[in-house]
């Protein structure tokens, strides 16, 4: 290993072997740049017991008196730092064996950070471990490197937000992201909905608590004998078991409709019962209690949630909260100045060269945007000249995205509201490698051999600070 200025070691992909590290808000992925995956796959959160101890990964599944389930994570930013630091020096130390004088780390961040969080993550990872280099990616520039493509349109649906990112040349045009929360949890939120408001005597007992069973279908009452317990079981315990019966009624009923559903037109509204109103659409699902519930049209509907959410309130009003309208502009008071239109000759008078505009509408429209609506907006707020070329390479990625048929839904809806781009749409087939698609990009960003010139080594931070690297070195 070589030496260089006043910045202490290179660090180049044929040398060392660097850490990356992407979390998430529900999972969390850690590993060495160059893998094809993750060597940790693992929740977001971790149990803490009433002595206090924490238990990470999939141990926390395991029923344990006073145990008190914890995120770690909320909008893919971190919000326990204690425990984040606790549940990657868990993994650094135990399974990685990470050598914390030779390896450096490349992190992922969203494009929604704002300065003293990443004041924050950089100060962290260089004192609380004392790591000899980092970087900080942005997740979809990892995503655009994993695919191969600098110039792209990254469409992340994953658990807690669904965003939209122009990626050009590899740098993310802050200015022109979008962000909602109608996402993975906001499905949860609707299926939990649809169950307790549709079968009003559903029996959603968990899956732990239950000794034996004897399968029933709804309305037949739920027919099984209940395990008994010396434990204190907390109820953020419960909430978290209970959230899997959603997450996987979502994952095995959902399918997206190839149209809106709510429509106003008496003959449109007839054709789409007609369509999806029928035996052959019907699924049951069986919950843990060994009670199966059926749902038909109700399956799309829910999934038509995600483009349409304006149409399918809650009849929990306290989700408004949790859900207001939100037309996914981000309030980023300071972005980089990350890219200029160069090709376009300014008119005789015209002004200065002006940086990618942010989107026409500013922050007043606060109208419930859905997934098509939201590339579409942030495809029109893009400068004029990228706009092929962006609509030509849009990447569609995160765990929510995989539900049948979204892809196909989001084709035919950007085709018919940009007729003059040619809509191209890259999903990878593989579930494994869509879920870890930012991991993967991070694994070959950190392993080229001429990103060694990225790294910021913690001699350089100490010389420079934190505000310098910022803004000059992580943009």
């Amino acid at each position: 290993m070589s030496s260089s200025g006043n910045n202490g070691a290179v660090y180049g992909g044929d040398e060392i072997n660097a850490i990356v590290l992407d979390a998430g808000s529900h999972t969390t992925r850690i590993g060495y740049a160059g893998d094809d995956y993750p060597k940790v796959i693992v929740p977001s959160s971790y149990a803490k017991t009433d002595a206090n101890k924490k238990i990470f990964g999939h141990g926390m599944e395991f029923l344990r008196s006073n145990q008190e389930i914890v995120p770690i994570m909320r909008d893919s930013l971190i919000q326990d730092w204690d425990g984040a630091i606790e549940q990657y020096r868990h993994y650094f130390d135990n399974l990685l064996k990470v050598d914390y004088q030779e390896q450096p780390i490349l992190i992922t961040e969203p494009v929604w950070t704002d300065k003293e969080y990443r004041q924050k993550l950089v100060e962290t990872f260089y004192e609380q471990f004392n790591f000899p280099a980092l970087y900080l990616a942005r997740t979809p520039t990892c995503i655009s490197f994993q695919q191969g493509r600098s110039s792209c349109l990254v469409v992340d649906v994953g658990h807690d937000s669904a965003s939209v990112t122009p990626v050009v040349d590899g740098i993310c045009l802050l200015r022109n992201s979008m962000k909602t929360n109608y996402s993975g949890q906001f499905l949860n939120d609707h299926v939990k909905n649809f169950l307790t408001t549709k079968f009003p005597d559903v029996n959603l007992e968990l899956k732990y608590k239950i000794k034996e069973k004897t399968p029933t279908v709804y309305p037949t009452k739920a027919d099984f004998v209940a395990k008994s317990f010396d434990e204190k079981i907390t109820q953020s315990y419960d909430d978290f078991q209970e959230q899997k019966i959603y997450s996987e009624f979502k994952e095995l009923m959902l399918e997206v409709p190839e149209k809106k559903m709510n429509t106003s037109n008496p003959q449109n509204a007839e054709a789409i019962k007609e369509q999806y109103d029928d035996e052959s659409e019907k699924r049951l699902f069986e919950l843990p209690s060994g009670q199966s519930v059926e749902a038909g049209i109700d399956r799309f509907r829910l999934a038509d949630t995600l483009f349409d959410p304006a149409s399918y309130p809650f009849e929990d009003k306290s989700m408004d909260e949790k859900y207001p309208a939100n037309n996914g502009e981000l309030d980023i008071s300071s972005p980089y100045d990350d890219y200029r239109p160069l090709k376009r000759a300014r008119k005789t008078g015209s002004g200065p060269s002006t940086p990618t505009p942010a989107p026409e509408n500013g922050t007043t429209e606060k109208t419930a945007r859905g997934l098509s609506h939201l590339i579409t907006h942030a495809i029109s707020s893009i400068d004029i000249d990228l706009r092929t070329s962006i609509a030509h390479n849009i990447i569609v990625t995160g765990g929510t995205s995989l539900i049948p048929r979204l892809t196909e839904r989001l084709y035919n809806e950007l085709s018919n509201s940009n007729p003059g781009l040619k809509i191209r749409l890259h999903a990878i087939g593989n579930a494994n490698e869509r879920t870890n698609q930012a991991w993967i990009g991070g694994s070959v960003l950190a392993s080229l051999g001429t990103f060694h010139q990225m790294w910021v080594s913690k001699a350089e931070y100490e010389e420079a600070g934190v505000d310098r690297i910022l803004t000059q070195r992580f943009r």
